[in-house]
């Protein structure tokens, strides 16, 4: 869930972007995190209900086209 206070690296309105990076041993890999801290998305589409916040829309490893699977353990 969601919670303040966090400081986004990269806001646009509601839309947060998160970045963090992952270790395994001498491999690092840059995750992104997009979230929207919002009842509902821009394009309204989801609406999460009165009083709550959408969340995680989704998480990437920047640059890859498919995480590795050591990320996952």
């Amino acid at each position: 869930m969601l919670q303040r206070p966090f400081k986004p690296d990269k806001v646009n309105g509601a839309r947060l972007e998160c970045w963090a990076y992952a270790w395994n041993g001498s491999r690092r890999v840059k995750v992104i995190v997009i979230a929207q801290y919002a009842r509902k998305t821009a394009d309204g589409r989801y609406d999460a209900g009165r009083g709550k916040k959408v969340g995680v829309i989704t998480a990437y490893c920047k640059g890859m086209n498919k995480c590795p699977a050591w990320l996952d353990e």
